[in-house]
């Protein structure tokens, strides 16, 4: 979670600003908006696409089976913290 506005990984450039892609306001270097929709998220191991994974966990018989090989290659969504 950004400090700022300014630091935000999301933040885009207007030709003239930073701004914040939600509210086109331009990025404020010192706090964040009050409406920001981004939350902090506690600590946590590698977080995947779900969604993805379970679209591709069916066998041939139409059952769910998803292999330990297809959790480890599920696309990454966050790293994993410390």
């Amino acid at each position: 979670m950004p400090t700022s506005c300014y630091e935000c990984a999301i933040k885009s450039w207007d030709g003239e600003y930073d701004v914040c892609p939600f509210s086109g306001i331009r990025a404020l270097s010192i706090g964040i908006q009050n409406d920001c929709p981004l939350v902090p998220v506690p600590p946590h191991g590698r977080l995947i696409d779900a969604d993805a994974l379970k679209a591709d966990g069916f066998n041939e018989s139409g059952r769910m089976f998803i292999s330990n090989a297809q959790i480890f290659d599920a696309p990454t969504i966050i790293p994993a913290e410390e």
